[in-house]
């Protein structure tokens, strides 16, 4: 058997080039790794919530006395540091039939990730007596 002669110190160059080749695989290989999260579970974090999530837990706590059916979330960003969060949401608590509408939808302002606004635009609890 003729083996092929290599120069010194060859065999360590191209190992280390597989090794380069194999890590820069690896590496692309994961630059989708969050459009595969969205496609299994849609967020890449299960356990954070977006703003949108933020501001149906603040329409609930707003109605603690009724049980509503979130529905859709939405946000929009109308400059760099402001989030209008929009969610809608169903009471599922009135009679069927009944003389209130179970529909509910709320908007909250956040700037900087901070609460600055909330207001009802659908439905929302009754006035204060007072």
């Amino acid at each position: 058997m003729t083996g092929v002669a290599l120069r010194p110190g060859a065999g360590a160059r191209r190992a280390g080039a597989i090794l380069v080749v194999v890590v820069a695989g690896g590496l692309l290989n994961n630059c989708s790794w969050p459009y595969k999260m969205t496609e299994l579970g849609g967020r890449v974090a299960p356990d954070t919530l977006s703003l949108a999530d933020h501001c149906a837990e603040i329409m609930q706590k707003a109605m603690p006395f009724a049980d509503i059916a979130i529905g859709d979330r939405t946000s929009i960003s109308p400059d760099l540091r402001t989030i209008v969060a929009t969610v809608t949401g169903t009471r599922s608590d009135l009679p069927k039939g009944g003389s209130a509408d179970g529909n509910l939808a709320v908007e909250c302002t956040f700037v900087d990730n901070v609460l600055t606004g909330f207001r009802w635009t659908k439905g929302g609890p009754p006035p204060s007596p007072h």
